[in-house]
């Protein structure tokens, strides 16, 4: 991701913001020019089109995520617990981002944004791969087998992850997903280790 600009950041922290907001919102950049208190022309020149300032917000969403998994796999820590700690902070940073929870859920997007799916699927893909090759670690470490493949395993747990998350989001964002999450979580991996 490229460095950005003071008034890039802040352009794209208010359609993160207004994406936040309850119910569905129709973000037009006439609308976040005036939430930005610039002209949309002004807008045009910090951004081609809003397609680029979603596509920011996802290149935000990666960088985050998987610096926060980076940490997680440079730890200590067993690879069961690894993996759950991979889903939680999944799970955090939307509760703590209901914005981006919306854009990773890819409710935010109109028409006109719907290209970006594919990196949207493919962060997920990306996160479920990490959660697979810390299960694919225990397995080999401890020499005992999950329940399911860890291709199914983690795919599962991911699932429940985006499932958390799809919830939060339709509750407009007053159910908390971090209140049940760890609890679930235990539940999944001690199912799929035991």
């Amino acid at each position: 991701m490229t460095q950005l600009r003071p008034r890039q950041l802040e352009i794209m922290q208010n359609l993160a913001k207004m994406l936040g907001t309850k119910g569905p919102v129709k973000v037009t950049t006439a609308l976040l020019a005036s939430e930005c208190s610039i002209t949309e022309a002004a807008l045009y020149r910090h951004f081609p089109s809003k397609k680029k300032i979603y596509s920011g917000l996802v290149d935000f969403c990666e960088q985050n995520l998987f610096e926060l998994i980076a940490n997680i796999n440079a730890s200590d820590e067993t690879n069961l617990i690894k993996a759950k700690k991979i889903l939680i902070v999944l799970v955090t940073f939307c509760e703590k981002n209901p914005g981006l929870a919306r854009l990773l859920t890819r409710e935010a997007f109109s028409i006109d944004e719907t290209s970006l799916d594919e990196r949207i699927k493919l962060l997920m893909s990306k996160i479920e791969l990490q959660i697979k090759q810390n299960l694919q670690k225990f397995e080999q470490q401890s020499k005992k087998k999950l329940a399911l493949t860890t291709t199914s395993s983690a795919n599962l747990l991911l699932a429940c992850a985006e499932g958390i998350v799809q919830q939060y989001v339709r509750s407009g964002f007053e159910e908390m997903p971090t209140k049940r999450a760890n609890e679930q979580f235990d539940f999944l991996i001690n199912s799929l280790s035991s």
